[in-house]
């Protein structure tokens, strides 16, 4: 059995409708994958006063937490995911992409020091984009993407 260090698992988003241009939030303290199925009642008169269910919609959702970088689109730090300095995206450029409404291709998943590196992929919209600078804290913001389509296992 090998327990995946949750350092190693980040939120990888592309801007311009390319999965090969995929970039990891930049100073990201927190990442969550959230997977749903919604379901259709099918109880009839022999259930046996029980219900019964089919299974219906699926849905997933994106969610994470990251220091705020006001300094422009990208900073160059080292990316959790290759292990190597990289571009990374900030709060600035996620504003740009939550402001235009487009889909935005997203990775989820494990990159360098990964025990499998597995990672989970689709088209999301930014759904929610918050910003909070308590007096004497760290500021930090919180991203929601909601998924549209299916989202698939890499």
């Amino acid at each position: 059995m090998a327990i995946e260090n949750a350092t190693n698992v980040v939120i990888r988003i592309a801007d311009d409708s390319s999965s090969t241009n995929l970039q990891t939030l930049a100073f990201a303290t927190s990442a969550s994958l959230s997977m749903s199925t919604e379901l259709r009642d099918s109880t009839t008169k022999s259930s046996g006063g029980f219900q019964e269910n089919l299974a219906g919609l699926k849905s997933w959702e994106l969610s994470g937490d990251a220091f705020i970088d006001l300094s422009g689109d990208t900073v160059t730090a080292t990316d959790p995911y290759t292990g190597f300095p990289g571009t990374l995206k900030t709060v600035t450029k996620l504003w740009d992409l939550w402001a235009a409404g487009n889909k935005v291709d997203i990775e989820f998943g494990t990159g360098a020091g990964g025990s499998g590196d597995k990672s989970y992929v689709g088209e999301a919209f930014i759904t929610s984009l918050s910003m909070d600078a308590g007096v004497e804290e760290n500021a930090t913001y919180s991203i929601t993407l909601t998924g549209t389509g299916a989202l698939s296992e890499a």
